[in-house]
């Protein structure tokens, strides 16, 4: 209990700091204050969603990583609640590392990768489990653990094994965990099975890398595997880039299609899904960086992932997030060109939400400034550029070509301080963070370059805070 009240103390010490940082985000989660990172075991209990991040309660730099817990009964606003794992350092434990939270017979149950001083992340990793026995107000780590060591594999290498992610199929419990093979120089994900949560056997790999493809780097980490239609989803973290594939499961092994980038944003890692009672899947994932100080992280806003007719992943902004709508503005059928300017100068804010329906007539780029000045110096900008095939935020770009259904444009923007999230045709996204250079940096306008472009519908609203 000496453990759970001191990281208390040093979260309330630092929530001042955190609460007066102007780029601190309004509207998607994150703690009170201090350090998180992945987003770990999403479930739906007892009508509200429950969800884990790793977390330091002592600081906003990486380290001394419990669980941090909080509850919803909407996706939009979020209570916090008490840590829900700290590491039991009589054991042997350092790190609480990521993993999946499941209902086991109305049970909550943890099980989550241990790290300790002796047990390193690399070579030494260990499966924990923790369950709850009051409703997810407390937690006991289970007397069986480890459930799992790295030893399981017997001759077979796996290093950086770590972050499970569980389902159930019939009567067994499933479970993939990344990592890579030594020396085989490509990630890998893992497959085991289990009737009871505690006994569990490896079965082989659910699938391997191939090292001559960059996309998907040399590790893999956070994986998570579910069906959608007729497909099964593989989602890998390599540390670059998050990855998706498209594919088929037959017999324990999971055959990928084409890999795509599910995030073309460098600050967005780590996501974790869930299923909810309306059999959607929702995603969320880590957003890096902090600010002026007290705080580190946050989450995107939770996105609802369904298949495209094309047999690509398509996504979208959650639509509960709609109750955060406050003032609003409309624009329909607005031909604008390269000399138009001050369409939107009545707006005034750093938390908006833009979607805009544009038809190219013969424009090169187009897209939005942000957090313009008064004296219209000053700003960043979000568009795509037609001729190059890239979507860009700020001063990160990314190659995203629609092969000739590139006439029409939807942009869904959502703008929380320096927290951007960008969905284009709801095929693609990018997360980024873009800095305003003052409060009053706080205006917006459409531009293009090169011709002209007819706004069919363009809505803002200022958007509320969850809090």
């Amino acid at each position: 209990m000496k453990d759970l009240q001191d990281a208390k103390e040093s979260i309330e010490k630092a929530r001042k700091i955190a609460e007066e940082c102007p780029y601190r985000p309004k509207y998607h989660f994150l703690p009170k204050a201090n350090w998180m990172n992945d987003p770990n075991g999403p479930i739906f209990y007892k009508g509200e969603f429950h969800l884990f991040y790793q977390h330091n309660p002592y600081g906003e730099q990486w380290g001394n990583i419990h669980w941090g817990h909080a509850k919803s009964k909407d996706l939009v606003h979020w209570q916090h609640l008490p840590i829900a794992l700290v590491p039991n350092h009589e054991l042997g434990e350092e790190h609480c590392f990521s993993g999946c939270c499941v209902n086991n017979d109305g049970i909550p149950s943890i099980i989550y990768t241990s790290i300790g001083p002796e047990r390193l992340p690399s070579t030494g990793a260990e499966l924990w489990m923790a369950t709850s026995l009051d409703d997810m107000k407390t937690w006991q780590k289970s007397p069986h653990n480890p459930l799992m060591t790295i030893d399981i594999h017997g001759d077979l290498d796996i290093r950086e094994w770590r972050d499970p992610y569980i389902w159930k199929e019939n009567k067994y419990w499933y479970m993939t965990l990344g990592g890579h093979i030594h020396n085989s120089h490509a990630g890998i994900a893992l497959l085991y099975r289990s009737k009871n949560l505690i006994e569990w056997e490896y079965l082989n790999p659910l699938c391997i890398g191939n090292k001559d493809l960059k996309l998907t780097g040399k590790n893999w980490e956070c994986p998570n595997f579910f069906p959608l239609k007729d497909k099964h989803i593989l989602i890998i973290s390599p540390h670059k880039r998050v990855v998706y594939s498209v594919g088929t499961y037959k017999d324990h092994k999971f055959t990928p299609g084409n890999w795509r980038i599910l995030d073309h944003g460098r600050v967005f890692y780590a996501p974790t899904t869930m299923v909810d009672k309306n059999g959607r899947i929702i995603v969320w994932g880590w957003v890096k960086g902090g600010g002026t100080g007290g705080w580190n992280g946050c989450l995107t806003l939770p996105r609802i992932i369904s298949m495209g007719k094309d047999g690509k992943l398509e996504f979208s902004p959650a639509s509960e997030l709609q109750k955060l709508r406050d003032s609003h503005i409309n624009f329909k059928n607005l031909m604008i060109s390269s000399e138009s300017n001050n369409i939107l100068e009545s707006i005034r804010s750093h938390s908006l939400e833009i979607l805009g329906e544009f038809q190219i007539i013969d424009v090169n780029s187009f897209g939005i400034q942000i957090f313009k000045s008064s004296q219209n110096k000053d700003y960043e900008t979000i568009g795509y550029d037609l001729e190059k095939n890239q979507l860009w935020a700020g001063k990160e770009r990314s190659k995203i070509d629609f092969k000739g259904d590139n006439k029409k444009f939807i942009f869904h923007i959502f703008i929380d301080n320096s927290v951007i999230e960008i969905f284009l045709n709801h095929k693609e996204c990018m997360t980024s963070r873009i800095y305003p250079k003052s409060i009053n940096s706080d205006r917006i306008e459409i531009f293009c370059n090169g011709g002209k472009i007819n706004i069919e519908s363009l809505d803002i609203w200022t958007l509320k805070t969850i809090w």
